[in-house]
């Protein structure tokens, strides 16, 4: 048997991570196995529809290296691969259930059904669809047609079944057919529900194993009983934990934490990063390493090692690793998705710079960055002739000494026709020895003046790259927040 999975998702809006994590379970299966990766897009709900999302979310896909075998850009045997265009088949796939008694049109009203799921309610019954219109006769049916009325078409469940099927991650799941209700399998536009759809495209694109999120779990014994109806064999299902938050709630589309695909690539993040945390999600690789490229990947997914209890979400080991990952680049590949930041903040290099020096300070800050947005901010001070400074900067310039320190860095480095890093480091040992300060004593003050932060990447990069006239200018505003006895040289 060739393995043949697809990820379908709908041009609703923006790509979640939580389908992003989906549809590599789904590729990693695949690749594994040798088989085909289908991408479907289920744009049945017209009202719901945005559009560009397709594009966007096919871009996304490109984006983390995932590739499909058949789709909707590149075609395929078993297409065509957007559901609105698939509608002879639903079709004609609700004609044989009605040819063997599988369905009836249904003429309740929107005010009926929620009239009746409020009782239901009041009640303390879990509310399904009464069967109303199950029972209409032949004439009463037509009578309602000729009237012009639109119908539903619901699936007739059979009674006292039991619906039994082995998951692909829990095991042997079972339901009850009393529990479900008749359900819509065509809305009364034409257009098919989830379920029916769902049932006629993965049977006609001989999809072999079905691997969605736990939300779908409650689906499954609808899916069952139209694959009976249809005479059709139905696929392996495996259904994925849930992807949580960090507190243990079901990760929300509109989590400030957690944003959709497009974000993370924006923001620079390497995709690669991307995918090797989003793997880990529910999924053990076994043993303890955690570094794997996607050829690693692949070979080790099975999904016997996928969980069965919810994987969090951890914003912090994400941003761990993908700076793991952003560390590997090329200080020239990391510079090219900066300058990309640098556009959409509409940030110009300082005047006497080029992208040679941009490359130099991108390096410098290269090991403290998870993604190239976040060059923005740690790299500020590169970009504008002033700085702010921290409570924690201004607390050091306000220590016994400081004002010394700086005061004389600063007459040092106006006299100095050399600005690089060497000269930088001798004029501190000039300041060392003139002062016997040393230590944070001697660097502190000094880094707090330039940079308005007590932390940051190599001091004297840092003021070798700054253009000398900023350097000067900020010593000269710092010592003016020092002791009022403190005096310029």
């Amino acid at each position: 048997m060739t393995v043949r999975v697809r990820y379908a998702p709908s041009p609703t809006g923006h790509l979640h991570i939580g389908g992003v994590r989906t549809a590599l379970f789904n590729y990693l299966f695949a690749r594994h196995h040798g088989g085909a990766f289908i991408l479907r897009i289920e744009d049945t709900d017209l009202e719901r529809n945005v559009a560009g999302a397709e594009e966007e979310m096919l871009e996304g896909f490109r984006w983390l290296g995932l590739t499909w075998d058949e789709g909707p850009d590149v075609g395929g045997p078993r297409g065509p691969y957007r559901c609105t265009e698939r509608l002879p088949l639903y079709r004609e796939a609700l004609a044989r259930l009605e040819a063997e008694g599988w369905v009836y049109p249904c003429f309740c009203t929107p005010e009926q059904l929620e009239a009746e799921r409020q009782e239901a309610l009041r009640e303390g019954r879990v509310p399904r669809y009464s069967g109303r219109c199950r029972h209409l006769n032949e004439a009463e049916r037509r009578e309602r047609m000729a009237a012009g009325l639109r119908p539903n078409w619901r699936f007739a469940v059979p009674a006292g079944r039991t619906l039994t099927f082995d998951d692909g991650v829990r095991g042997s799941v079972s339901f009850v057919s009393d529990d479900l209700g008749d359900f819509v399998v065509v809305k009364s536009n034409g257009m098919p529900t989830y379920n029916f759809q769902v049932v006629v495209d993965d049977a006609a694109m001989a999809i072999t194993h079905v691997i969605r999120g736990e939300e779908h779990l409650s689906n499954t014994p609808r899916q069952l009983l139209i694959y009976e109806a249809l005479h059709l064999s139905p696929p392996a299902f495996a259904h994925l934990p849930q992807v949580l938050n960090a507190d243990r709630k079901k990760l929300s589309k509109r989590d400030p934490n957690v944003q959709p695909l497009h974000v993370y690539r924006d923001r620079g993040y390497v995709p690669e990063a991307l995918v090797n945390f989003l793997a880990l999600l529910g999924w053990s690789p076994g043993g303890e390493e955690e570094l794997l490229p996607m050829s690693e990947l692949v070979a080790r997914f099975d999904l016997n090692r996928v969980g069965h209890s919810g994987a969090i979400f951890d914003v912090e080991k994400l941003r761990w690793m993908a700076g793991v990952y952003l560390r590997k680049l090329p200080v020239s590949d990391l510079t090219r998705l900066v300058q990309d930041q640098l556009r959409r903040h509409g940030m110009a290099l300082p005047e006497g710079t080029d992208a040679g020096w941009l490359e130099r300070v991108v390096a410098l800050h290269q090991d403290h960055l998870a993604c190239a947005a976040d060059f923005i901010e740690e790299a500020a001070g590169f970009f504008t002739p002033e700085v702010d400074w921290s409570d924690e900067a201004r607390a050091v310039l306000g220590e016994t000494g400081a004002a010394d320190v700086v005061g004389m860095y600063l007459q040092l480095a106006k006299d100095d026709e050399d600005w690089s890093a060497e000269a930088s480091r001798a004029r501190f040992r000039r300041v060392q020895q003139a002062l016997g300060v040393k230590g944070r004593h001697l660097f502190m003050p000094v880094r707090a003046a330039v940079t308005g932060a007590i932390h940051g990447p190599d001091l004297q990069q840092t003021i070798a790259l700054l253009p000398k006239l900023w350097v000067l200018a900020r010593l000269e505003a710092a010592l003016r927040l020092t002791k009022p006895s403190a005096s310029i040289q």
